[in-house]
């Protein structure tokens, strides 16, 4: 852990690689608030350690792994996994199923099957008669809980993978849980961030929105904006990195819940696929803030489902409430947006500037 003066706050900060990411909690408090803080960082960095042991789909010893080997039977969970599990669900809802978390059969078909960074020298040997089996879709809305003993029935041939969702969860539940006392703090889980307050007196933290690079990979070197904001949560979601290749097509993690398959964004300048004809129509990142991290997680993947414009409009349209201009979802409202296209160009939501205003106490600066 480390500890900074910052204009006579303490600004500590510890950093941990947990759930597949980077783990990252930053705090600011008067110097006699230390000890209490600390405290709380190591608090939280044993929970997030308990919270990737429960939630994980890549061992077959984690909770989640006992949840879906259970389908078809109720089964007993954790207060931690009841709750991931009832707020993806909450967020399925919201969403009409846009964002659906009982995806793990085709996501294991596509041979996204073992932790990322096994897939990415690997082409995949499954047979194609896999990658091309039907599996059901929409059994997120079968999915039944029971609050009162804390149990969950998974239908017949469900299987959940809460990976669209578990860092911005992860992210709220901390704050609201170890953090409640200290005004100035930020929780980073692999870049899906909930925060208030700043580092100093007078200023907010400071997120930078990062670029392509020359081979169209995410460039978090480079920004091409930063926002400043005092609370709320913000995610960025994208396949610029998180690609595979199966059966000699590459293959990425946002998939259409209506389909089961890739959703079509752009992933690399080199070997563009046959759709991606027009760089400045597909998706390379996509960057949302909300009132949660959660939320903002899930708006990503709406945003990445959606395509380039169709995501803008519909979050201005929840924005205005205006259902005349778009329909829209209780998951688009209060969600603005920024999206870096295939091309490098930026599109944001009309609502992004009036949501740093009136939501977020922030703004936002052009590089």
């Amino acid at each position: 852990m480390t500890s900074i003066i910052a204009h006579e706050r303490l600004l500590l900060e510890q950093k941990e690689r947990i759930m597949a990411t980077e783990v990252g909690v930053h705090v600011a408090v008067a110097p006699g608030e230390a000890a209490s803080a600390r405290a709380a960082i190591d608090s939280s960095m044993a929970w997030f350690r308990e919270v990737d042991r429960r939630l994980t789909r890549f061992s077959a010893e984690s909770e989640l792994s006992h949840l879906n080997a259970s389908a078809g039977c109720w089964f007993a969970t954790s207060e931690a996994l009841f709750t991931a599990v009832r707020d993806a669900l909450a967020a399925a809802q919201a969403s009409d199923g846009l964002f659906d978390p009982a995806l793990l059969p085709q996501l294991e078909a596509l041979g996204y099957d073992r932790d990322f960074s096994l897939l990415t020298q690997r082409s995949g040997e499954a047979d194609e008669a896999e990658v091309q089996a039907s599996y059901p879709l929409g059994l997120w809305r079968d999915i039944k809980l029971d609050v009162k003993a804390r149990r969950i029935h998974l239908p017949t041939g469900a299987r959940l993978d809460l990976g669209g969702i578990a860092k911005g969860w992860a992210a709220d539940r901390a704050i609201k849980r170890f953090f409640q006392h200290v005004d100035n703090v930020i929780v980073n889980v692999g870049g899906d961030l909930r925060m208030r307050g700043g580092p100093r007196e007078g200023e907010l933290w400071a997120i930078g929105i990062g670029d392509l690079d020359e081979t169209g990979h995410a460039d978090t070197s480079n920004h091409r904006a930063v926002i400043t904001f005092g609370r709320g949560g913000l995610a960025t979601s994208g396949s610029t990195r998180r690609w595979w290749y199966h059966q000699g097509t590459r293959q990425h993690h946002v998939l259409d819940p209506r389909t089961g398959r890739p959703v079509p964004l752009w992933m690399h300048a080199e070997q563009p696929e046959p759709e991606a004809i027009d760089a400045g129509s597909l998706i390379a990142t996509a960057t949302a803030l909300a009132p949660t991290a959660a939320r903002a997680e899930v708006a990503t993947k709406m945003a990445l489902l959606r395509g380039y414009p169709e995501a803008l409009r519909a979050v201005e349209a929840a924005w205005q409430n205006d259902l005349s201009a778009a329909p829209h979802l209780p998951a688009d409202r209060g969600v603005a947006l920024l999206l870096v296209l295939g091309n490098g160009e930026v599109a944001v939501s009309a609502n992004l500037e009036a949501y740093l205003e009136t939501c977020a106490g922030g703004g936002m600066l052009w590089l």
